[in-house]
């Protein structure tokens, strides 16, 4: 009988383990989610010509885009963006800084996420040479939601997908951005 206790008792803690990441996730739903922002951004303007290049910062306070162009950085107004598109087949980094190349055998790990109504101050740039980035998103979700976001991040332990931003944009007058995303 004793050996049974002591199995059903190890076998009690290997699940704890495996669903610790969970439940401290689920602790903490003001915790931001790690989204990283593909090398080349496509951006859709209101009026006039397209503008393409790096995302490599996002002003609130100025309501500006910064795009690195080569040796070159250009504003641009956020009233005047209608989308920004990332590219399916540029080098996106993840958290554990290795390059990926979406499209190129390395498939989704979930289906796309779109979150409406993120106040631009939830949205953080953290390495634009990267397009390291996270985002607040416990204003506009539920926790259900929310866990659910995080239990795909948590993957199988060893390979932790993260979000890969698709597609942006911004509603200057309400200040919010709407991120569509797919994990990878």
């Amino acid at each position: 009988m004793a050996g049974m206790v002591a199995q059903v008792n190890a076998a009690s803690q290997e699940v704890q383990k495996q669903n610790l990441p969970s439940v401290q996730a689920q602790a903490n739903p003001s915790q931001p989610i790690p989204v990283a922002l593909p090398t080349d951004a496509k951006i859709s303007m209101k009026k006039g010509t397209p503008q393409s290049g790096r995302v490599v910062e996002i002003d609130e306070k100025t309501q500006k885009i910064s795009l690195q162009r080569g040796r070159d950085k250009v504003s641009i107004p956020l009233g005047q963006i209608d989308k920004i598109v990332f590219s399916q087949s540029a080098v996106v980094y993840r958290r554990n800084r290795w390059p990926v190349y979406r499209g190129y055998g390395t498939s989704a790990k979930g289906r796309r996420e779109t979150w409406r109504g993120i106040p631009m101050k939830a949205f953080r740039l953290l390495d634009p040479n990267q397009g390291q980035a996270e985002v607040k998103l416990e204003s506009v979700l539920s926790l259900d939601k929310l866990d659910s976001i995080r239990s795909v991040m948590v993957g199988d332990g060893k390979n932790k997908p993260q979000f890969v931003v698709d597609e942006m944009q911004f509603d200057v007058q309400k200040k919010t951005i709407t991120i569509a995303a797919t994990p990878y």
